[in-house]
């Protein structure tokens, strides 16, 4: 019996070695007809008996190329069941791309480049031996350099670069590891790099990359145009090299990422679980948050006062090249970029912003047409087994990849919060994240975020027919759709977008309750949230609880300032008497600095009121006298369960309540102060202790309001978001508490949980709010 089939593949299946795939299976099972890229995915006609066609099916959704995902497969029939049926074709083959017409593809994410090739370049007898841009159609950058779809190399940063006959003949050959391999070069015909000073003139060296070792030996600064974008890199062994690097990018504290060469070095600074290494092996290649290993031999300075390590291995063959070197077991590798600015991509714009931190510069001519930071991953354990998956930023590997939300949608885009920007982008039943774009109040990071907008928009041919922002009414995206665009805008209060990103990517539906910490939200009442128990769905949700408010004395200051938190959080327990405490951070105050801040707390002068459940974390850590002041978003919070050493146990809790305020709960954090204060006064505990019963008490807390909310609402489904929860232990132990009370919680795994997850949520709010 003969078959005659026409398939329509999407997902990631261009860029990703799939037309090949099929041809050599095809012929394996002797089938005949032909495969094609268009900008709906990939395209196949096949005819064949029918035992094979069902060989070649099942081969084809279960051996797929390691850089290729399957998000549908459609096929339909011809009526050819029978022997004596016509044979249309007569070989299989591979034909050219149509040209784009409607785009439903997904642009395939850039990824690490492959052991084949690892081992290729570090062949002496290879010709592409030492060769820092190799790649084939099983690796290296995509989204970072495509300019249009379909994926041709025509559409592509390398179309200004001509094969050569020798590369040629492997992108022409269908048995080649290099078939239509877009970005196909060698050191004869494709991109090179080079050595510059800090004015951008090139330095004249044979061999660059040797040279560049050489300097980091000698504790220079290089910054690296990597895949999607500049690094700025020391030789993480020399503690001088990094106090330099801190100097110059006026960054004191904040943790630097670190690359190594393979697993055995990682494994000589870090613990590592299966999971952990498996995130870190994956092509995709996240900076992955490992614990520090006790006899860790690399300098404290790259992550003060941290008991972790972000690390990475090489993503790109200049990485590899980088590193080839003994004296070099580990890398600083972070972001280059001032500042709040994003990630600087362009070889003139490193030159122009990077000449005052940089030593010297390592360049190259594949140009980047779009800029990807680096992912961050951390993974959970919790105590019952399981490991969560927390990204802190979905950036380069991940990015554009779509969620699935399993029902269709109108096509929106939604822009975001302030910080930790992210777009999202609907079609059918998929939502597009871009990568991390940054802080908006930066005019840079603003204009890389209207630009990310118009790249998404056209690589996927979606044209938006409304927008989704933020509700704050200062936030500069929201603002400049207002006045830029006359499409309907949907404004959508900040932490229901976050509890309707984490249904979204969970796929849930119906009466839920969102428990969402964060730092900072524009309230429905028009005061700052970010303690909240709401209760709603997609297109709507209330405030049922919520931490009890608190003062925060000179608005955004005290965010800075974590101290006046402190001060305010026992203004609200102990009022006046607060400033006689015999507390030392309190003595490391001026007094007419007490009393200023107590006259603001008690007349509400230059004083917002917020329920965040950040604060509360910030303030805390200033109370015990961990961090008074912050450089870096979250600080005193990271400081504060860096306490813990990564050690999820539980210890007894303090004393909490709950009070009724106009219909909502208001979780009562003052007996707790007043118990943390007894300690600190006696002196009975030191501040490791009062961080671990903090900790337990906000889970047991939490517990304890999901279960009168559960009751009172008659809903076990709860979804935790915001990014307080991107601290481990709260994390691991609500979600374990809450499962372990017979509630279904949920929480996020596919996009972040903090800010950068948060366009998701925006979008489907929009989308049902459209429909109402």
């Amino acid at each position: 019996m003969y078959t005659h089939k026409q398939i329509r593949v999407n997902g990631v299946v261009q860029g990703v070695g799939f037309r090949p795939f099929v041809h050599k299976i095809a012929l394996i099972n002797d089938l005949f007809g032909w495969v094609l890229n268009d900008s709906q995915g990939v395209l196949i006609e096949v005819q064949g008996r029918v035992e094979n066609y069902a060989k070649f099916k099942r081969q084809l959704l279960e051996d797929k190329p390691p850089m290729a995902s399957i998000i549908s497969c459609v096929e339909t029939s011809f009526e050819t069941n029978h022997e004596t049926a016509a044979i249309k074709y007569t070989s299989f083959l591979i034909k050219e791309s149509l040209e784009k017409l409607n785009t439903t593809t997904i642009v395939p994410p850039d990824a690490n480049v492959c052991p084949d090739c690892v081992g290729e370049m570090f062949d002496r007898t290879n010709r592409r031996y030492l060769y820092p841009f190799i790649n084939c159609t099983n690796c290296g950058p995509r989204f970072s350099l495509i300019e249009d779809m379909p994926y041709d190399r025509k559409n592509t940063t390398m179309a200004s670069f001509t094969m050569c006959d020798s590369c040629l003949a492997e992108y022409q050959d269908v048995a080649d590891r290099r078939y239509h391999a877009q970005p196909n070069a060698c050191s004869d015909c494709g991109p090179r790099a080079w050595l510059a000073d800090t004015a951008g003139q090139e330095i004249l060296h044979p061999e660059p990359l040797a040279q560049a070792r050489r300097m980091l030996r000698d504790g220079k600064i290089l910054a690296v145009k990597s895949l999607g974008g500049f690094h700025l890199s020391v030789d993480a062994t020399q503690e001088s090299a990094i106090k330099l690097l801190r100097q110059r990018k006026r960054r004191d504290d904040k943790p630097f990422a670190i690359m190594v060469k393979d697993m055995a070095t990682v494994r000589r600074f870090c613990e590592v679980s299966a999971e952990e290494e498996r995130y870190l092996q994956s092509h995709q290649r996240p900076i992955v948050i490992l614990k520090k290993r006790s006899d860790c031999s690399l300098p404290d300075a790259i992550a003060p006062a941290n008991p972790s390590l972000g690390v990475m291995l090489p993503s790109a063959p200049l990485h590899y090249l980088l590193l080839d070197d003994a004296a070099l077991p580990a890398l600083v590798m972070t972001s280059a970029n001032r500042s709040g600015n994003p990630i600087v991509f362009r070889n003139e714009d490193a030159v122009a912003e990077l000449g005052q931190i940089a030593d010297v510069f390592l360049f190259h001519n594949r140009d980047i047409h779009t800029r990807v930071d680096d992912s961050l991953v951390r993974l959970v354990p919790t105590c019952d087994g399981e490991t969560l998956t927390t990204f802190v930023r979905r950036s380069r590997g991940f990015a554009p990849y779509p969620v699935n939300v399993g029902q269709t949608l109108r096509p929106i885009m939604a822009v975001g919060a302030e910080l930790k920007t992210t777009l999202a982008l609907s079609k059918g039943e998929q939502v597009y994240l871009s990568q991390h774009i940054g802080d908006l109040k930066n005019d840079k990071a603003f204009d890389a975020h209207e630009l990310c907008g118009k790249t998404l928009g056209h690589l996927l041919d979606i044209q938006p027919t409304a927008w989704a922002a933020d509700m704050h009414p200062q936030f500069r995206s929201t603002r400049h759709i207002e006045e830029s665009s006359n499409l309907p805008l949907y404004r959508v209060q900040h932490h229901h977008a976050h509890m309707a990103s984490c249904m979204a990517e969970n796929g849930l539906q119906g009466q839920t309750i969102g428990v969402v910490f964060d730092g900072t939200g524009y309230g429905d009442d028009g005061t700052i949230w970010g303690g909240e128990f709401l209760l709603g769905d997609y297109k709507s949700a209330h405030r049922i609880a919520s931490l009890h408010p608190f003062g925060l004395p000179g608005g955004d200051k005290a965010v800075k300032e974590p101290y006046r938190v402190a001060l305010s959080l026992l203004f609200e327990t102990f009022g006046d008497d607060a400033r006689h405490l015999p507390l030392p951070f309190l003595s490391e105050l001026q007094a007419d600095q007490i009393n200023v801040l107590m006259t603001m707390l008690s007349r509400g002068i230059n004083t917002v009121k917020t329920s965040s459940m950040g604060r509360l974390f910030d303030g805390v850590s200033a109370l015990i006298g961990v961090r008074s002041k912050i450089e870096y978003e979250a600080q005193a919070a990271i400081e504060l369960e860096g306490l813990l050493g990564r050690d999820l146990s539980s210890a007894e809790i303090f004393a909490y309540g709950f009070v009724g305020d106009q219909g909502v709960i208001r979780l009562d954090y003052r007996p707790m102060i007043a118990e943390i204060v007894g300690c600190l006064i006696n002196g009975s505990q030191d501040a490791a202790h009062l961080s671990r019963r903090f900790h337990a008490t906000i889970v047991a807390a939490t517990q304890r309001l999901c279960q009168l909310l559960s009751e009172a609402y008659n809903t076990s489904q709860f979804v935790l978001s915001g990014g307080v929860f991107m601290n481990e232990y709260l994390l691991a132990n609500t979600y374990t508490a809450l499962k372990n009370s017979g509630f279904r919680p949920f929480v996020q795994q596919q996009v972040p949980a903090n800010d950068g997850g948060i366009a998701l949520g925006q979008l489907m709010v929009a989308n049902a709010q459209m429909e109402s």
